[in-house]
């Protein structure tokens, strides 16, 4: 392992490995993964026999795939939240313009803002079953000097669960069970959001849940060019500041609703495509549910020996805790610890020579690097062999688990071993401080 870090001259670099009331309402009647409507003598797949919504898939006895968008999915998919009005797991598209630049999508066939399942048919036809494109943004040559700030242009694509409802609006449907959401792209995807409820989205019109834009990265930080499959339960997605406003405006105050209250009121999901000079392309090929085995409520073991489990509240996997994971989190930490040294050395009433200043900066620069590598390698698909972290105990309680307890502690010691064998941030910040001109 000691072979994976090395230090550099003057850079002292520490290495790591590991819209809303549209005018009509329609939808595809013929879809291509849309059968007839077979009453099955075992459970199928919902998705072939083209039932309406969740009740009548459970009267029909079929199952849902934790695929809902793919290849083979057409031009709108039943997602299992459909709500009859035949308006689920469509896509539309918008493009708002900047203070100083404008946006727009170039689209590989053509494409209509409408809100129905042909309106990107040539698109996804073009696309070979996934949406594709390319979005290119301009100077704006008529832009208008705002004292108030710059407005960042956008582009983005939504997808809804349930679809409209009979008056045109998006309705909001309970998510939960799908326990997160697992994406299929490549190119240029910047993030993903959540679309809840309009009385939940107008606590706080400046902030969203959405994921980091690490997770939309490749190794080196730059944007895919191969496909990719990354899975991500609700609880990874956090509240962020909108992108979208006046850069100057003063922020209010956050409003924190609980994740779990946001996808128990979800419309759909939100890809913002990334911000570029030049013409950037990406590619949508799959939408799933996060899907994990069930565990059975046998041979379980809370640490409080007086809880009686009666249900698994949450999981964990091996791999989540391997010798790769515990490399990103010290990267992490090292990465925070170090730029909280080179904030307070720039700060400080003692002035810097050149030297360390491009020292410290060059450290970090290395650092931020190494940390979003690590980021992004972190994603992966839920295991096959989820165990038990947290039960839920007969007398209202809550415990974690034995084994999660256990793991918890040899991962201390893999992150405490391995955190010996490396340049210590003290040492690099030291080095930078003791160069002069």
């Amino acid at each position: 392992m000691k072979n994976l870090y090395s230090l550099f001259a003057l850079g002292a670099l520490l290495f790591v490995a590991c819209s809303e009331n549209a005018s009509s309402i329609s939808g595809s009647t013929n879809v291509p993964n849309m059968g007839t409507n077979l009453t099955p003598e075992s459970p199928v797949l919902c998705s072939v026999i083209g039932v309406t919504d969740s009740l009548e898939a459970v009267e029909k006895g079929c199952i849902w795939s934790p695929e809902m968008w793919s290849r083979t999915s057409g031009y709108r998919v039943r997602t299992g939240y459909d709500n009859g009005t035949n308006t689920s797991g469509i896509w539309i598209w918008h493009a708002e313009p900047g203070t100083y630049d404008n946006v727009r999508f170039e689209w590989p066939g053509i494409a209509t803002a409408e809100y129905d399942s042909m309106a990107l048919a040539d698109v996804i036809d073009k696309c070979g079953g996934s949406l594709c494109g390319k979005i290119v943004y301009e100077p704006d040559e008529n832009e208008i000097d705002s004292e108030d700030g710059s407005v960042a242009p956008s582009a983005y694509v939504e997808f809804y669960f349930a679809g409209k409802d009979s008056l045109g609006n998006i309705e909001e449907v309970d998510v939960s069970a799908m326990k997160g959401i697992c994406v299929e792209f490549s190119g240029s995807l910047a993030n993903l959001q959540l679309l809840p409820n309009d009385s939940i989205a107008d606590l706080n019109k400046f902030s969203s849940y959405s994921l980091s834009t690490l997770a939309f990265r490749a190794q080196d930080g730059g944007f895919l060019s191969e496909s990719k499959e990354v899975c991500f339960p609700w609880s990874q997605f956090t509240m962020n500041s909108s992108s979208r406003g006046n850069h100057n405006q003063k922020m209010p105050e956050i409003v924190y609703v609980p994740i779990g209250d946001v996808v128990a009121h979800l419309k759909g999901v939100r890809f913002i495509i990334s911000f570029s000079e030049t013409k950037t392309d990406f590619n949508i090929i799959s939408i799933g549910r996060y899907h994990s085995a069930d565990i059975p409520m046998t041979n379980l073991h809370p640490v409080d020996k007086t809880c009686e489990p009666i249900a698994v509240l949450e999981t964990f996997c091996d791999c989540e805790y391997s010798e790769e994971k515990a490399l990103s989190v010290i990267t992490h930490t090292n990465y925070m610890d170090f730029a909280k040294k080179k904030y307070n050395a720039e700060n400080d009433s003692v002035p810097l020579s050149n030297s360390s200043k491009k020292c410290l900066k060059g450290t970090l620069d290395s650092l931020i690097a190494l940390n979003v590598k690590k980021k992004t390698d972190d994603v992966s698909r839920p295991c096959d062999n989820p165990q038990p972290l947290k039960f839920a105990c007969a007398d209202g309680t809550e415990s974690e688990s034995i084994e999660f307890a256990e793991n918890q502690e040899e991962f201390s010691k893999v992150i405490e071993s391995l955190s010996e064998e490396m340049i210590s941030t003290d040492s690099l910040f030291n080095y930078c401080m003791s160069l002069n001109d």
